[in-house]
This record gives structure tokens, C-alpha cells and sequence, in this order.
């Protein structure tokens, strides 16, 4: 083998390990990608893209007052159906966010946890809503929506 074609190949080679770490570090799309995502999954009624997105227990659980473990089962399943049919379809959330200009601003990582600055603007009411999409990482990398208004 030549010396020039050694030297490609080790080039080669450690251009494919560099990419290879490149792509295992950063480990998906961060949390504000996930938020531009999850947006786009409601607005287009994508429901797998919608239910990858959001951790739903985790969703149903921040909303919920303490409750017996019984209760609490119960009203999980119930409110998480409810949720899954308002982010889809003739939803109330999809209608919603399909009439509002929706701006997604600074994203804030701490850890495992992130926050999301979102801002929907009704421009016929003249009205805004200023929230944070809280996140959380999972245990493959991935950021999951576990708070949204």
C-alpha cells in the first residue's frame, strides 16, 4: 500500500471517530429543538410525534393536587386522555395554539431539568401568554416536555 493511501485511511478513519463522538456528545436535540418540535407536532395533529414528546405522567403529576395512590391512578388516566385529545385534532389546546403566533425564546438548562420561555400572542385580542415549558432529561439523553400551559 502507498503512503499516500495509509494516510487516507487514518484520515478517514479518525474523521469517522471524531464524528462519532461529535454526535454521542450532543446527544439529541436540546430542549428548546424539543419545544419547536412538540409546537409543530400539535399544530400538524401529529399524535406519536406529540405522546414521544411529552412525558405524560409527568405532565398529569404537576398538575395534580396530592391524592390517594387509588385516586391518583384514576385521575392520571382520565386527565391524561383529556390532554392527549386537546393537544390533537378539534382539540382545545390545537385550536388554540393554531390561532396564535407562538414564540419560543431562551431556553435555561440546569442539570437534568430545563425551562422553555414561550410566548403565544393573540394579535385580533391583542393578548399575550408568558410561559415556561419545563423539561427533563430521560435516561437515553432525550429532553421530554413535562410542563406546558
Amino acid at each position: 500500500m502507498e503512503k499516500s493511501q495509509c494516510y487516507n485511511s487514518d484520515m478517514r478513519k479518525l474523521t469517522f471517530i471524531g464524528l462519532m463522538v461529535l454526535l454521542t456528545c450532543a446527544g439529541g436535540p436540546g430542549p428548546k429543538d424539543v419545544v419547536f418540535e412538540f409546537i409543530d407536532a400539535v399544530k400538524n395533529s401529529d399524535s406519536l410525534r406529540v405522546i414521544q414528546l411529552l412525558d405524560l405522567d409527568a405532565y398529569v403529576k404537576n398538575l395534580m393536587p396530592e391524592m390517594s395512590p387509588e385516586d391518583s391512578a384514576k385521575a392520571l388516566t382520565e386527565y391524561g386522555d383529556r390532554t392527549i385529545q386537546s393537544l390533537l385534532g378539534d382539540g382545545d389546546a390545537r385550536r388554540r395554539w393554531m390561532r396564535m403566533l407562538i414564540v419560543v425564546n431562551k431556553e435555561t438548562i440546569s442539570n437534568d431539568s430545563a425551562e422553555v420561555e414561550v410566548s403565544f400572542i393573540d394579535q385580533q385580542a391583542g393578548h399575550q401568554l408568558y410561559t415556561r415549558m419545563r423539561l427533563q432529561r430521560q435516561p437515553d439523553g432525550a429532553w421530554k416536555i413535562t410542563y406546558f400551559r
